[in-house]
């Protein structure tokens, strides 16, 4: 398990992952995922420290996907974590994450299927980053307050996950919140593209300033015309301690 963490996250504690999963659940082409390798090839040269992607681009891509680490996506219907860690460990992987919907009705099974996945991934030391998204995808706002997704987070803690990738809160003090009631590392998803570079990197920087552990990036990293770079600049801030103003510099 520790080898497979430090290869997963730098010796600060903290890690920059590249979400290249969207492809397995897009109903249309998407920019920047039409030839995942070259994309791969760049964020990586970049100073990405992982890619976290589906068990066939893995397999096609692996001889590029070998200068960082690897996280595999597991299919959410598939109640067999057992048999899903053993075909992640047969690719390699350092990890595999999985998403869990607390309390959302219509899918009960997402938070057991959690727990059996932290099992199988104890028994087989493989780390697990858990991708809690309260009351899923289509919540609405009472689903998305810093309480929400601070309880999320530590459901996927209890759940037996080595790191957890939620929601941003809007501000360093309710994220605080978040981290503190998890006690395991906490990364921020993407989200949506947002509307300028500067609001990835303050968002970045806000969440590590509030003790996040760094970030788990997909849309604003695969569609910007310049992944690397950005890739790059997000690495400054979050290993190099660099401000916004001073990580902007590498996208000119």
């Amino acid at each position: 398990m520790k080898r497979r963490m430090h290869h997963l996250f730098r010796e600060d504690g903290r890690i920059l992952i590249v979400a290249m999963d969207h492809a397995s659940f897009s109903d249309k082409p998407l920019p920047g995922m039409i030839d995942p390798g070259e994309t791969i090839r760049k964020v990586v040269a970049g100073g990405a420290d992982a890619v976290m992607t589906t068990f066939g681009t893995a397999r096609h891509f692996a001889e590029v996907l070998a200068g960082c680490g690897l996280i595999v996506t597991l299919r959410n219907d598939d109640p067999e974590a057992e048999e899903a860690v053993e075909a992640a460990l047969a690719i390699s992987a350092d990890g595999i994450k999985r998403m869990i919907y607390p309390w959302l009705a219509s899918d009960p099974n997402s938070v057991s299927y959690a727990f059996r996945t932290g099992d199988a991934c104890n028994r087989w030391q493989m780390p697990f980053l858990a991708e809690t998204i309260p009351g899923g995808f289509q919540g609405g706002a009472e689903f998305h307050t810093p309480e929400k997704i601070a309880a999320g987070a530590r459901v996927g803690a209890e759940a037996g996950a080595d790191f957890v990738k939620t929601f941003y809160t809007g501000s360093p003090d309710t994220f605080k919140m978040v981290v503190e009631n998890c006690y395991v590392p906490v990364v921020i998803l993407g989200g949506p593209k947002m509307d300028s570079d500067e609001d990835v990197l303050r968002v970045v920087k806000e969440s590590v300033d509030s003790g996040g552990a760094g970030v788990a990036m997909g849309n604003n990293i695969w569609r910007h015309p310049h992944p690397d770079k950005l890739v790059s600049a997000i690495a400054s801030i979050l290993h190099d301690g660099a401000s916004v103003a001073q990580a902007l510099k590498k996208l000119r």
